[in-house]
Parts: C-alpha cells; sequence; structure tokens
C-alpha cells in the first residue's frame, strides 16, 4: 500500500493543474479541497459554468466580475459602467423629464 501524500503549504499555494474529482449520478461534482483553496472557495460559492471547446470551465464569480471590470476598462467604458454613475444619469435624466413636464 501507497503512504499517503504528505500535504504541504506549498501544494496548497500552487495545486497540481490535474487532479481527481467525481461526478455524482445527480450530477453534482466534487472538487478537490486543494483547488477550492486555490481559488478562494473553501466555503462553497457561485460559479460560472461554462463549455468551452468541448471543456467544461469553472470560473468564480469574482474572476467573472474582474474579468468584466478589465475588459470596461480597456474599452473606455470603466467610468461609465458603475452602477452608482448610472443611477445619478438616471436621476438627473428625470429630473429634467419632470421639469419638461412641467413646462407643458
Amino acid at each position: 500500500m501507497a503512504a499517503p501524500r504528505k500535504r504541504t503549504q506549498d501544494a496548497t499555494a500552487n495545486p497540481p493543474a490535474s487532479l481527481r474529482g467525481h461526478v455524482s449520478e445527480a450530477g453534482r461534482l466534487s472538487l478537490p479541497a486543494e483547488l477550492r483553496r486555490a481559488v478562494g472557495l473553501e466555503r462553497g460559492g457561485p460559479v460560472r459554468i461554462e463549455l468551452v471547446d468541448g471543456a467544461i470551465r469553472i470560473r468564480t464569480m469574482k474572476e467573472v466580475k474582474d474579468r468584466i471590470r478589465t475588459l470596461a476598462r480597456e474599452s473606455g467604458l470603466a467610468d461609465k459602467a458603475s452602477v452608482a454613475d448610472f443611477l445619478g444619469w438616471r436621476e438627473a435624466e428625470r429630473a429634467s423629464e419632470a421639469k419638461a413636464a412641467g413646462k407643458r
């Protein structure tokens, strides 16, 4: 019988690129703890699951949001892409519409 693999801090910081998982008959996927720790999902959390070139890709929602922010920054829309900016713009537009309606 082979000796169990000794886990070290280094192995957690740099998990192997490929580890064995399990998909149950109900479709639940078990991810090894090393991978969950590496991406900040120690206690679970929301993920985005995609089919890319026949492979299943799982990304944390943090990664998805960071990517969207990067794309917005690169496109020059970062200043226009925030919810606070949109709400401020909409409030000003609403006030302008109300003022115009009062002049009728």
